[in-house]
């Protein structure tokens, strides 16, 4: 665990605090809902960027929780780990927080005639499947079968996940600007890196 937790230390930061607070919502739903989930109508400061650590929804059951955060899991530990792994921490760190600042703002504006609560990183994951998907390219070849099909499978769940009548149009609007955060992050990277010849982030 800690030979993991070293080696990719912000996206397994992300998975630690997704579980806490699964953990703690499981015996605490109702109120940590209305603590940390994303409000339409925020009470908080931090209702803006809390609700992506959380998952599940008041109403919904508990299985649902663990299902949503399970899923989320499956895009954002193969996929993070393999563009933190390629890229560095600080690179998967400033992906993650544009991420945060963009579905949060999008979100926001969606809902803002609206009174609802959202929860999960699932923009966070897709910006992450984005960035994998660039840097499977130059490890495709080098990949055992099995992974590959296991990859392959993740891809498969990560298309149908983006489908409106699966999610919602909300949700689906919130993980194509995960897929947008990250485009930008890496498009304003690679610029920097052929204009200066230096990396825009030492890799660690």
């Amino acid at each position: 665990m800690r030979r993991i937790i070293k080696r990719y230390p912000v996206v397994s930061t992300l998975e630690v605090s997704c579980l806490i607070l699964g953990i703690l919502t499981t015996f605490y739903g109702k109120v940590m809902y209305d603590l940390f989930a994303f409000h339409s109508k925020p009470i908080h400061s931090w209702h803006y960027f809390s609700g992506t650590f959380m998952h599940g929804s008041k109403e919904a059951p508990l299985w649902f929780l663990w299902l949503h955060l399970v899923l989320n899991t499956l895009m954002l530990l193969p996929f993070g780990g393999l563009v933190e792994r390629k890229r560095g921490s600080k690179y998967v760190f400033v992906v993650f927080i544009t991420t945060v600042v963009i579905s949060s703002t999008v979100f926001h504006i969606l809902t803002r005639n609206q009174d609802i609560q959202a929860s999960g990183i699932s923009a966070v994951g897709y910006a992450f499947v984005t960035g994998g998907l660039i840097s499977m390219l130059d490890v495709w070849k080098t990949l055992t079968l099995g992974w590959k099909l296991f990859y392959f499978l993740l891809i498969v769940i990560s298309l149908i996940m983006l489908l409106p009548h699966i999610t919602g149009w909300i949700s689906t609007i919130l993980h194509l600007s995960g897929i947008a955060s990250y485009v930008i992050v890496f498009i304003i990277s690679n610029y920097y890196e052929k204009k200066h010849k230096v990396s825009w982030f030492h890799k660690g």
